[in-house]
């Protein structure tokens, strides 16, 4: 005789304890695996920020973009905030297997100071502000580039400009702010996009 077959033929109080008791068990036997189904794998997420606190906009004149002297680059407050999304992406169990920054100072700055690996420099992160034919152009060979990332082989983060991120994903981020990117492995709709506030960073929902 089954377990529930023994449980119905009980008197109706006694079937309505061994029912909760039933329930209770398969609940627990269930439910850490309906909550793992619920959590999406952080392996799909891209976190996508612009550099951290560089007073000043665009480069001077004789910008060089390999040597830092010519640039732009982070503030003493730039560099700390750098250092505590490092710290926050830690908290939250965000382990990247890759870092790319743009080939600028102030944003492969960034990227080093948040602790978080090696930091690969990216040309197609690189900033346009000054230079906004190229932009469409690049826009499409980072497109590419994210396109062919495995949805399965991430966190991943990138550290670029404001014209990239807003070029990218059409918003518009502070200094050390961004986006997460979900990546979904549809080539119809190839990523989710959600805000990444640093000052207060969360994952986005449902990971």
């Amino acid at each position: 005789m089954t377990l529930l077959n023994q449980i119905l033929i009980q008197p109706i109080s006694t079937q309505r304890w061994a029912l909760l008791a039933l329930t209770a068990l398969v609940l627990t036997l269930v439910w850490p695996n309906l909550c793992a189904a619920q959590t999406q794998d952080k392996a799909s997420l891209i976190l996508h920020l612009r550099h951290a606190i560089a007073p000043g906009g665009g480069d001077p004149a004789h910008f060089d973009v390999n040597d830092c002297r010519t640039q732009r680059n982070l503030s003493a407050q730039g560099r700390e905030q750098s250092r505590q999304i490092g710290a926050q992406l830690k908290s939250l169990g965000v382990k990247p297997t890759q870092v790319w920054s743009s080939q600028w100072c102030r944003s492969a700055e960034t990227a080093e100071l948040m602790g978080l690996g090696e930091v690969k420099p990216l040309p197609a992160l690189n900033s346009f502000f000054q230079n906004p034919s190229v932009g469409p152009a690049q826009i499409a060979a980072l497109q590419r580039f994210i396109r062919e990332l495995d949805p399965k082989g991430g966190p991943y983060v990138m550290v670029s400009h404001q014209v990239v991120v807003s070029g990218l994903n059409n918003t518009f981020v502070g200094s050390g702010d961004g986006v997460w990117m979900a990546l979904t492995g549809n080539p119809n709709e190839p990523w989710l996009t959600y805000p990444a506030n640093t000052q207060t960073l969360a994952l986005p929902p449902g990971f």
